[in-house]
This record gives C-alpha cells, structure tokens and sequence, in this order.
C-alpha cells in the first residue's frame, strides 16, 4: 500500500482533489479541441465541455455561498468571546480586516473571470451550431478560449489553495470543516444530490479515488 493510500483523507483533502480533477479534465477538453478535424463533428467537444462547464460553475456557486461566507468571518471572535482588544492589537486588527477584504474581493474577481470565459467558449459553439462540420476558423477560436478558460481557471485554484483554504483550516475543526466539505461537493435541492461527488470520483486516479471516496460525503 502505498503512502498516499494509507494516509486518510481529511474534509480538505477533498477540496484539493476536487481542483485536481477539475484541472484533469481541463487537460482532457483542451486535448479534445487540439485535435478536432477540419470538417468534424463538433459534438464530442460539446458534450465534454458542457459537462466540465456544468461542474465550474456549480464549484463556484457553492464556494460564493459557502467559502465565501467562512472567509467573511475569518478573524472574528467566536461566539461569547469578548469583542474588544487592547490598543496594541488594533492595528493587528485594522490589518487582518484589510487581508479578509482583499481575499474575498480576490476570490469574487476569479470567479466571474471563470464564468465570463465559459460563457465566452459557449459564444463561439452558439455562433457555430448551424454549421454542418466544423471550420478551421471555428477550432482556432475555440482553442484560444478554452486555453484562456484553463487559465483563468488555475488562477482561481492555485489562489485558493495557497490563501483560502490555509485560513480554512486554521479556524474551524475537523467536523466543520467535514460540513463545509459536504456543503460544497453535494446539492441537497437537487435530483441527483451526489452528482457532483461522482464527477469528481471519476476523474481522479485509482488511489486518489479510493481517498477521496472513504471520506463518504453527502451519503445521508
């Protein structure tokens, strides 16, 4: 058994394999439009993008309403903790409001970039969709905008992973930050609550999988 199998998979870990398998399939889409043939179908590009956009979007919805929400708090007291500091920590104060400012700021930026570069491949497939086959034109256009979707998409992940989800840790326990794991893999309103779990399980590796899979989220 190797190292990375033996070692439990903590409510973080899974947010950090999620990125993972959002960053292989946009390998994967980027390899898919690369290797699309003039006079083509367009059709296996569309299905594959559609459903890693569907998983983009339903990532940053519920990190807006979730993540977002944790990191507006960062640094304030906890509950029946007194409120008020000595003079010598208001300026550690004034500068960890500043820090939990330009985070969340940060973090709203990156997600509107990402859903505007979506929103910029779906233009192009719209413009193309009475066409027959597929032009040159057509390819060129798309492999610029899922190159710069996959960028604009490591932007926002590597953001997180190096200021957001130290600061995640840091404050909150092992069951709440389990909660806030379930709360941004799994859609209760939805006919399929688990769905994005599966998505996620399937692109990873056989270890990875297995990891993220023991941790069992969303199953009650």
């Amino acid at each position: 058994m190797t190292e990375s199998t033996a070692r439990a998979c903590t409510p973080m870990d899974t947010v950090l394999l999620t990125h993972k398998a959002l960053r292989s399939e946009a390998t994967r889409i980027e390899e898919i439009v690369r290797d699309l043939d003039e006079g083509g179908s367009l059709q296996p590009f569309n299905l594959a993008f559609n459903t890693w956009a569907t998983a983009l979007v339903f990532h940053a919805e519920q990190e807006d309403k979730y993540l977002i929400d944790h990191l507006n708090h960062y640094g304030e007291p906890c509950s029946g903790e007194s409120v008020s500091s000595p003079p010598s920590q208001n300026g550690s104060s004034q500068l960890l409001m500043e820090v939990r400012a330009a985070m969340v700021a940060q973090e709203e930026e990156l997600h509107q970039k990402m859903i505007e570069k979506i929103e910029e491949v779906l233009s192009v497939l719209q413009e193309d969709i009475g066409e027959t086959s597929v032009i040159r034109r057509t390819i060129q256009h798309l492999y610029r905008q899922v190159v710069a979707l996959r960028i604009a998409l490591e932007d926002h992940l590597d953001t997180e992973e190096a200021l957001v989800l130290p600061r995640i840790e840091e404050n909150l326990d092992e069951p709440q930050q389990l909660e806030l794991a379930e709360n941004l893999l799994t859609a209760p309103d939805s006919e399929e609550p688990r769905w994005m779990i599966q998505w996620v399980s399937e692109r990873l590796g056989s270890e990875d999988r297995e990891s993220f899979d023991a941790l069992d989220m969303g199953s009650n």
